[in-house]
């Protein structure tokens, strides 16, 4: 009978290790994910998630980083599809956003525990450069300019407001998706529906960016 390992991507066994500490982590949350439930799930030696991603570390950065490009994949498809729409963009966005929170709570959770990543991983820093760039575009987009570049924005070339604009829509988008799956928001579907309320949060959220003048 053939491993487990066989029947992922096509015999790439890094990823196939991946592939199935993603799918550990989705079934058994952070505390169940460990090598040698990667290895059993991918049906390897004990050995071989250590060997590849040089320990549990490792393998939690490497999923972490994967997620970083799917938020990163996402943002761009929708960054090129509204752009210049800026309502739309402002909103498509926020929901996408958390409907991969709900869609991947673990993944999610995982994403931004710095204390359990190697953060000076390449693969996690240029992910989270390519998901973190997209999002600033779309904050540029909201406001009616030119999007900067990410090394501009991160050396404070910007407008002040620019940086408190990124900050109020990242806090917004982030908490919402984080109260979310974490069950704070029981009840709210019981007096306005969760749907209602995102709607009308993004809707209040758009009032108050795109009024926002461009210059400090």
């Amino acid at each position: 009978m053939a491993k487990k390992s066989d029947t992922y991507h096509h015999g790439n066994l890094r990823q196939a290790m991946l592939f199935a500490a993603a799918e550990v982590l989705a079934e058994k949350g952070l505390q169940g994910l460990t090598l040698r439930a990667c290895a059993r799930q991918a049906g390897v030696s004990h050995a071989a998630p250590a060997h590849h991603f040089a320990g549990l570390k490792g393998l939690l950065t490497a999923i972490a980083a994967e997620s970083f490009v799917m938020i990163a994949v996402v943002a761009e498809k929708i960054y090129a599809q509204f752009d210049g729409n800026p309502e739309a963009l402002l909103k498509t966005f926020a929901v996408s956003y958390s409907q991969f929170a709900k869609e991947n709570p673990e993944r999610f959770r995982l994403m931004f525990r710095r204390d359990l990543l190697d953060t000076d991983d390449q693969d996690l820093c240029a992910a989270e450069a390519r998901a973190y760039s997209t999002f600033v575009k779309i904050v540029h987009g909201l406001r009616g300019e030119q999007a900067a570049t990410l090394e501009d924005f991160r050396q404070g070339h910007l407008s002040k407001q620019m940086y408190v604009d990124v900050a109020l829509y990242w806090s917004a988008v982030h908490g919402f998706a984080h109260l979310n799956i974490e069950n704070q928001l029981v009840g709210y579907d019981q007096i306005v529906g969760v749907h209602d309320l995102e709607n009308d949060m993004w809707t209040a959220i758009s009032k108050r960016m795109l009024g926002t003048p461009n210059a400090d």
